[in-house]
């Protein structure tokens, strides 16, 4: 999830995150903002490692993967910590449990609840993955189950719709959102976060309508891949393959969502 307006200005036949966009306009109680991630095109599980346990990549081998080379016992994470102050703890992504090693480090983060594609039940699909609009129903579903518990919850959640790559057509996926470039990668790529700006309105939405306080964190792990940025990029006066370093550093912006039911 990012939104490619970063890279420079470029048309589309409708906005392509209208609610997103509504958020940065000065929602009431919303942080929103910019994340620097250390990834583009794939490797999600870094910025996931950053986010849970405060640590950077820089201190690490280049193109290294810390839930695949060095998270082998324990560590120190955001849902260890809030599991020692009380609240249950659940880790989610509606794909494939072996994943990144994420069955593996996800109890060692301090994670006691796992949900993989398994244990997701009456979703629909866009392209060949569950939608973001079963995800975040299915993270709905979590709060209300959790409630019985008497503990507050923290729901970690990681989203599969709009995994590269994107250049298949699907019989279940139109590309309505239509860029002013001829690059259906780019379209595709629109129209799948579109999708996910709906999903997000909708999870908000019904945590407005909740007593409990609650805090939704949303943020995007990386951009898409060369392939979809191009275009934009090209319009803009750069050349994917021969950026700059601030040109670069582009390339590595992702949005960021702080929204709470309550005043904060």
């Amino acid at each position: 999830f990012s939104d490619l307006s970063v890279l420079g200005d470029f048309k589309t036949n409708e906005d392509y995150l209208p609610f997103l966009h509504s958020l940065q306009q000065g929602a009431e109680n919303t942080v929103t903002g910019m994340l620097n991630v250390s990834v583009c095109g794939g490797n999600t599980a870094d910025t996931e490692y950053e986010f849970l346990t405060g640590n950077t990549m820089a201190f690490l081998p280049q193109g290294s993967i810390p839930y695949q080379q060095y998270i082998k016992s324990r560590t120190p994470s955001l849902a260890g910590y809030l599991k020692s102050l009380g609240y249950a703890t659940y880790a989610q992504h509606p794909y494939q449990a072996s994943g990144w090693n994420r069955d593996k480090v996800y109890p060692l983060l301090g994670f006691d609840n796992l949900d993989f594609m398994e244990d997701y039940s009456d979703v629909s699909y866009v392209r060949n993955y569950i939608s973001d609009a079963s995800d975040m129903e299915h993270i709905i579903e979590t709060y209300e189950k959790n409630k019985a518990s008497g503990k507050p919850a923290f729901i970690f959640n990681v989203t599969m719709q709009n995994h590269g790559g994107y250049t298949d057509t699907y019989m279940n996926l139109t590309n309505d959102i239509q860029s002013q470039y001829a690059s259906e990668p780019l379209n595709q790529y629109l129209t799948l976060i579109h999708k996910t700006d709906q999903a997000l309105e909708n999870l908000i939405d019904y945590f407005s309508k909740v007593d409990d306080r609650t805090i939704i964190v949303f943020f995007g792990d990386h951009q898409p891949s060369d392939t979809v940025a191009a275009p934009i990029l090209a319009m803009n006066g750069m050349q994917w393959n021969a950026l700059d370093e601030e040109q670069q550093k582009l390339r590595y912006q992702v949005p960021y969502v702080i929204w709470a039911n309550y005043d904060i």
